[in-house]
């Protein structure tokens, strides 16, 4: 759903701030404009914009100071800042993000880059604004009741989401008793950051934690502002439950890829390596519930549905995808047709006699493995069908139309190598996946 926000453009270019004008303005944002630093801070205080596009080379008061100037202010800290430049590095990258700039647009900008980045920003502007309102709201209901019951209440929420006490039919962590429980239809999310181990043995303890903090800041409100809650953290990985549905789902798990470019800009301006995540998504009845002992007990969900959704994250390491869904999910979709996805085979769980059908979702890819996907989509998911069909030469020969020497995809690879020993075993391989 698109948030519409307030801009403020600040350039002394005449021309850069019209094509930011058009460009925003069509696709439903007001923009304010300013023509230097100065006015940039005067338009930013008395206005309160939701986001401010902020040109690095300008005369007298030049981006870094006002950048500076803007986060030195109570009332325009919090104000999300995108500094935009022809070219900087990785000094200057640092110097800005110190300054109290968020992310980096480069000139010439695209138009879709441009509208993607401010449409992001504005959703996370919306869901700090949405928080600081909701405490503010806390705080008036309890004043008068005590620190102690104020206390107890922030501190329980951090532990026991209060939208785990709403499914539950719950109003607050003293309720719940061993054995609650409740049946829901949820979709479910798991998240995990590839090669972590690796990563994780290059680093101190403290720094694991602090990675792991910065990466799970970052990534949270984009379940939150979804209509999802984080049921668990198990290491690296995220497990988020949505009861609005698989649409939710989806859409957090999309935000949450295309942030990561951006968090690996931070990353990189500091030295650090970039990392990759992948997601899985699936949808179906679970059982909510409290489980463990009188003296300690825990909130969890048990369902068929979970274990898949998580291996269906284990499933995007194996076809080298981002983004793995069910088809329980992508009959869930109200509008399938806003997703970029293809079928990508039927796989076995150890366990279980029928195959599921998964599909890969590629809206989070970079945009010009994006823009391959979509060309080759119809080939790929009939080279999928003949395979499966058994014609494993005409299969073979289709994933060899749309393979990319030297951009090779992990999944074309793996029905080439598969359709060559089919050949010559006669018939298809079992179900490329057996996981437990």
């Amino acid at each position: 759903m698109r948030t519409p926000a307030r801009v403020l453009a600040a350039d002394d270019d005449e021309q850069v701030l019209a094509v930011l004008s058009a460009i925003l303005g069509s696709a439903g944002h007001t923009v304010l404009l300013a023509r230097s630093g100065e006015e940039c801070v005067r338009v930013a205080q008395s206005a309160l914009p939701d986001i401010i596009l902020l040109d690095v080379n300008m005369p007298g008061m030049d981006g870094f100071a006002t950048a500076e100037a803007l986060a030195g202010r109570g009332e325009t800290r919090n104000i999300p800042i995108v500094m935009v430049t022809g070219r900087i590095d990785g000094k200057d990258r640092v110097r800005a993000l110190k300054a109290g700039a968020v992310d980096f647009l480069s000139k010439p900008f695209r138009p879709d880059e441009l509208v993607a980045k401010v449409q992001s920003l504005a959703r996370l502007k919306a869901y700090h604004d949405d928080m600081q309102s909701q405490q503010v709201g806390l705080m008036a209901e309890v004043a008068g009741k005590g620190d102690q019951l104020k206390a107890a209440l922030d501190i329980s929420a951090r532990f026991v989401p209060r939208e785990f006490l709403r499914c539950l039919s719950k109003k607050s962590i003293a309720e719940l008793a061993l054995g609650d429980q409740v049946l829901s239809d949820m979709a479910i999310l798991f998240a995990d950051i590839r090669s972590f181990t690796s990563l994780s043995e290059k680093m101190t303890p403290r720094d694991n934690f602090r990675f792991l903090n910065s990466y799970l800041g970052r990534m949270n409100p984009f379940i939150w502002e979804n209509g999802g809650y984080i049921d668990k953290y198990i290491g690296d990985a995220i497990m988020a439950l949505f009861p609005s549905g698989a649409g939710s789902a989806l859409d957090a798990g999309i935000a949450m890829l295309a942030q990561i470019p951006v968090y690996n800009s931070h990353r990189a301006a500091f030295g650090y390596a970039p990392i990759r995540i992948g997601v899985g998504v699936n949808a179906g009845p679970v059982m909510l519930g409290v489980i463990g002992h009188e003296r300690f007990m825990q909130g969890t969900v048990i369902s068929d549905a979970v274990n898949l959704a998580s291996r269906l994250e284990g499933l995007t390491k194996i076809y080298g995808a981002s983004l793995i869904v069910s088809n329980h999910v992508l009959f869930g979709l109200e509008d399938p047709n806003r997703y970029h996805y293809r079928f990508l085979d039927r796989v076995r769980l150890r366990g279980k006699e029928d195959t599921v059908p998964v599909y890969e979702v590629f809206n989070g890819d970079p945009p010009e493995l994006l823009e391959r996907k979509k060309r080759t989509r119809e080939t790929f998911e009939r080279g999928v069908y003949e395979y499966h069909a058994g014609d494993f030469t005409l299969a073979a020969k289709l994933f060899d139309e749309i393979r990319d020497p030297k951009a090779p995809e992990k999944a074309i690879e793996i029905y080439r190598i598969r359709c060559m020993r089919s050949l010559k075993l006669g018939s298809a391989e079992p179900a490329v996946e057996e996981l437990g």
